[in-house]
């Protein structure tokens, strides 16, 4: 349960964020009866808001107690000040809710990782995708909630019908009965480019593959685009950071999570249902969901094979990770070495934007970012003679061809394949579950049920604007029940016209059978960090630089170790992976 002081020295103390964490001074919940304070005027909330969906009072309940709302906030805490005072208001002053932001980065992720399993935890609100694993026995499932009457919606409103699916379901294919991850808005990135870089790129000869002074449109344009910057004195231009956070859950590993689907995507045809050897004849390769097609439904069995059994003779036989198709995937990211920013271990995903809209190290500042498409509103302000921001969606990797395996001499990734987003959603809030604290979880709760309304999403975007803040994307609420700020409007509606949401890359199930890590064992976890920037810094010891068939191998032992872990955990035989027809 939650830390308490319950002596009378309590309403003295100040709640403080220290080095060992957040030091909350809690005040016990409990239920005063029904609220009295109305919700903000239709004028206050902006033209269009509907009056339906202001909050129906009479059926508030007003609470006491303490909310921590501990979060990796990126900029964003103007707009969950902006919901606490509101929520505050709205209950009369008994409730208090703390926006603690000590916390960012991967020592964010590290931090959340020892409050999850502690039993006397301060924290309740929380980012539970980078819980390692952890979020679904520690967090609270609000599926339940979902289906139920939620008054911050509007008089005998159920929270689901304000909502879109991606608000409560982890990905868009999954279509399990559980939310223990509530989404606050729907993901779209994109790559922003500094226009002025840009331009001294195409004086030194840039074109792209179309022979275009354009951007980018396959990953040899990037790679190109880079070397002609550097020509023109613009070092290090690429803005991709390896820091922890990035490679383990954020930015790098975006990449990763694209150009594996980009990689293994094809392979959905072999995974069907059926004998080994049988192919799902719907595989589209050109399909942006290709799991919801008729007839789609993979069999983990062939799954293995196909990753681990290196003698494999069914299918496409072995594509695992010292294949040609892995390695060429891994030759890919290696291209960009040498282009990456300075500091590219050291540097936290903010101070990477940062650097790239203030462009505060000159030439050596990033000039090309892989970033969220919200964030574009900020840097389409931040024009000056040195900056002026565009933008283009993912470049799509031309593959190296097949030299000894499956269709010898043709292209690893078949040249219709279309390049997926990340796509999904983002704004990741789990509940912590305080055992033994049914009051304290029945609060929480109810702040995530304003978070998640058209009123909350409203009175959030106010908050951001007003601190001349923006989100990473557009609202989990129905967009047409919250109102956007005017200010955004034209950049959200010109750049949807570029990046073009195209799938969830996260319903790939190669992804997590060792394209990223294997399933939630740990063989991968302790190497992945080392290993990327092994294979792709400038500099490091030896024994530190890896090579990409350092890399692949490397990469293959530990993920073979995760796999024959989960292999003994689930009582499978040791060499399950050689029958595709196992029935797991």
């Amino acid at each position: 349960m939650k830390t308490r002081i319950l002596s009378s020295v309590c309403a003295f103390v100040v709640c403080l964020a220290s080095i060992s964490g957040l030091v909350s001074c809690k005040k016990k919940a409990g239920v005063k009866g029904m609220i009295t304070a109305k919700p903000l005027a239709i004028k206050e909330l902006g033209e269009g808001f509907k009056e339906e969906h202001l909050p129906d009072t009479d059926s508030i309940r007003a609470l006491t107690g303490t909310i921590d709302v501990c979060l990796d906030f990126e900029g964003t805490q103007a707009g969950w000040r902006a919901l606490a005072k509101e929520y505050e208001r709205l209950q009369g002053g008994g409730v208090t809710v703390n926006i603690d932001d000590t916390y960012a980065g991967s020592t964010y992720a590290d931090r959340l990782n020892q409050e999850l399993v502690n039993t006397n935890t301060g924290w309740d609100i929380v980012e539970g995708n980078l819980g390692y694993g952890n979020t679904p026995t520690y967090c609270i499932d609000m599926y339940p909630n979902v289906a139920s009457y939620n008054p911050y919606c509007g008089k005998d409103v159920k929270w689901e019908e304000v909502l879109k699916p991606e608000a409560y379901r982890t990905k868009e294919a999954d279509t399990s009965k559980k939310s223990i991850i509530m989404n606050t808005e729907i993901m779209q990135t994109c790559w922003f480019i500094n226009d002025v870089a840009f331009n001294a790129a195409v004086e030194k000869g840039y074109r792209n593959a179309d022979g275009d002074k354009a951007y980018p449109i396959t990953w040899d344009d990037l790679i190109r685009l880079c070397e002609k910057m550097e020509e023109a004195n613009y070092t290090n231009p690429l803005g991709i950071t390896l820091c922890n956070a990035s490679i383990e859950s954020l930015q790098f590993t975006w990449l990763l999570r694209v150009y594996g689907d980009y990689y293994y995507r094809q392979f959905y045809q072999y995974i069907m249902g059926g004998s080994a050897g049988s192919v799902w004849e719907n595989y589209d390769p050109k399909a942006t969901v290709p799991e919801k097609l008729s007839g789609y439904g993979h069999k983990y069995s062939k799954i293995l094979a196909l990753l681990f059994d290196k003698q494999c003779d069914f299918g496409p036989r072995y594509v695992g990770f010292t294949s040609e198709v892995y390695i060429d995937f891994v030759t890919q990211l290696e291209k960009m070495k040498g282009h990456l920013i300075l500091d590219v271990d050291k540097t936290e995903f903010g101070d990477l934007r940062d650097k790239f809209e203030t462009q505060s190290q000159g030439k050596s500042s990033p000039q090309i970012l892989l970033d969220y498409q919200g964030f574009g509103i900020n840097y389409e302000k931040a024009k000056t003679t040195s900056f002026d921001v565009g933008y283009f969606d993912y470049p799509t990797m031309e593959s190296g061809t097949f030299q000894r395996g499956l269709k010898k001499g043709e292209k690893i990734v078949p040249s219709e394949t279309i390049t997926r987003d990340i796509g999904g959603n983002g704004g990741f809030l789990s509940i912590i579950n305080h055992l033994g604290d049914a009051t304290q979880n029945e609060l929480n709760k109810d702040f995530v049920k304003f978070v998640l309304s058209p009123y909350g999403q409203t009175v959030y975007y106010k908050g951001l604007a007003s601190a001349n803040k923006v989100p990473k994307g557009l609202s989990t609420v129905r967009n047409e029940l919250v109102v956007i700020p005017s200010e955004w409007t034209s950049f959200f509606n010109e750049s949807n016209k570029t990046i073009k949401f195209s799938g969830d890359v996260d319903a790939n199930v190669f992804l997590s059978w060792g394209v990223r890590y294997t399933c939630g064992e740990t063989q991968v976890q302790k190497i992945i960090c080392d290993n990327w920037r092994g294979l792709l810094m400038d500099g490091l010891a030896d024994g530190q630089q890896l090579s990409v068939t350092d890399f692949v191998n490397l990469w293959d032992t530990a993920v073979e170790a995760d796999a024959r872990t989960l292999t003994t955990k689930s009582k499978w035989p040791n060499d399950v992976w050689t029958n595709p027809n196992y029935d797991l």
